[in-house]
């Protein structure tokens, strides 16, 4: 909906001081990030808790079933609409928001570089815009935060983490990579267990324990006629969550584009070892 739609809708008015294009630019960020904190419901119907429901997959060979608490206990329901708060409940951090995106930036810039093919190069993405019309460069950090708004029994906001995005060129080949960082508990936090794939989706789901503890649950899963994602979720330790996705479309695949390289440009071994470089936390 346009700004003039909104206005239209609600009839003759003053001029309103709700900057709507921003509000949905949330709204749909948001959406997108509740989506791929869990990681099978991309092309599902529905929103749902990260450990809520979720079945675990295990390779032959893989240790029993150990489930990793998501930073502290997230506080109890409240009265006031919001339920359980979404924010991170994770240790704060130490470091200004600035300094944390500048120190990832250069950890996840020079982590892909040595795993892309020889020759690609990282452009700009959509994913990288943040607030709508600021553009972050290719693979650039940038801090998305807003405040937990209470009203009309519903529950805004709450965002708090930090998300990174590039579009990978080589030749004739075009994908995708991008990357969340974040404290856990929150809304943006990595799965820890491995759920059904989606409807209507081919792929598979493995969890691990990495080298230092880290739980790792590595997905993949191909839309019919359409585009391949690769995913890598890692949950560390010193309490940083890190997401680190990759798609063979320059766009997003959600769209439903189709694929503009025969797999993405990071398979998920290599995407779990930038996810798992020591560098790449919030806790330096």
């Amino acid at each position: 909906m346009s700004r003039e739609q909104f206005d239209a809708a609600i009839g003759v008015a003053p001029p309103s001081t709700v900057d709507v294009e921003a509000v949905l630019d949330r709204a749909r960020r948001r959406a997108r990030v509740r989506r791929v904190a869990n990681p099978w419901t991309a092309a599902g119907a529905g929103v749902v808790a990260v450990a809520a429901g979720a079945v675990l997959v295990l390779a032959p060979g893989d240790p029993g079933p150990s489930f990793v608490q998501p930073g502290a206990a997230p506080p109890p329901p409240s009265s006031d609409g919001c339920g359980l708060d979404p924010r991170p409940t994770g240790a704060p951090l130490k470091e200004k928001a600035a300094v944390v995106a500048d120190r990832l930036t250069t950890v996840l810039t020079a982590a892909v570089q040595q795993r892309v093919a020889a020759g690609t190069t990282l452009g700009d993405h959509t994913l990288g815009q943040y607030p709508k019309g600021t553009q972050h460069g290719p693979l650039a950090f940038y801090h998305v935060f807003s405040a937990l708004v209470e009203k009309d029994s519903t529950c805004s906001g709450g965002e708090d983490y930090f998300m990174a995005a590039a579009s990978t060129s080589e030749k004739a080949h075009k994908g995708s990579v991008w990357a969340i960082v974040t404290r856990l508990g929150g809304n943006a936090a990595p799965a820890t267990e491995c759920s059904p794939a989606p409807e209507n989706t081919q792929g598979s789901c493995h969890r691990r324990t990495g080298p230092h503890g880290e739980t790792i649950v590595e997905d993949t899963f191909t839309m019919p006629g359409g585009p391949t994602v690769n995913r890598a979720n890692v949950t560390k330790p010193d309490g940083t969550g890190v997401i680190v996705e990759a798609q063979n479309t320059v766009r997003d695949a959600k769209l439903g584009d189709a694929p503009d390289m025969p797999s993405p440009p990071l398979d998920l071994g290599q995407l779990a070892e930038v996810a798992l470089d020591p560098r790449l936390t919030l806790y330096p």
